[in-house]
């Protein structure tokens, strides 16, 4: 249904879990997660009546799932913006008014064919970078430190067996590990 498809669309547009999706921290299905979470959405709505789920009751539904589902903590309001978006969209579809929905999703699709959905974060090291951290080495072994040679390799010692002291009435001194 067009409701169905905005709810996911406005999700998608959700910064929140939009790097929470990219970044997989919610598990190595987070992107079946974000879905499962559009679904949710839809069956809160279809199980209760449109007066008992105002933006304030589907903020906290929204807002728990990602602490559950994706372990972040969304603190910018952000979750308010789009439970008021999803409620709008509800009333709007439950008129009949599909426009929203259809921009919304012309929107989606020029940013995906833009962008694609596969972007993450991660750092890689290029000859830019190489160049800089032997420049820094460099200026190091300027700066007074010595190179050093490599360290001597770790002897094993054979240990001593331990011989239990025993005083003249036959009692053993118990000592630490330390002093053995």
């Amino acid at each position: 249904s067009q409701f169905d498809l905005s709810i996911a669309l406005t999700l998608s547009s959700w910064p929140a879990l939009t790097v929470a999706v990219q970044n997989s921290w919610g598990g190595p299905l987070s992107s079946e997660k974000r879905d499962w979470f559009a679904g949710a959405i839809s069956d809160l709505f279809a199980s209760q009546p449109d007066s008992i789920i105002d933006v304030e009751y589907l903020e906290e539904f929204l807002l728990q799932v990602m602490i559950d589902e994706f372990d972040v903590n969304v603190e910018d309001d952000s979750g308010a913006e789009i439970a008021s978006k999803i409620v709008g969209l509800r009333k709007l579809t439950a008129q009949g008014d599909f426009e929203v929905v259809d921009g919304m999703l012309v929107r989606w699709r020029e940013i995906e064919a833009r962008v694609g959905e596969n972007i993450h974060f991660q750092r890689e090291q290029g000859e830019e970078e190489d160049e800089l951290s032997e420049q820094m080495s460099d200026e190091m072994e300027a700066d007074g430190d010595v190179e050093m040679g490599e360290a001597p390799q770790l002897v094993k010692t054979p240990r001593e067996n331990f011989v239990p002291k025993v005083d003249d009435e036959g009692f053993t001194e118990v000592l630490s590990k330390r002093k053995r």
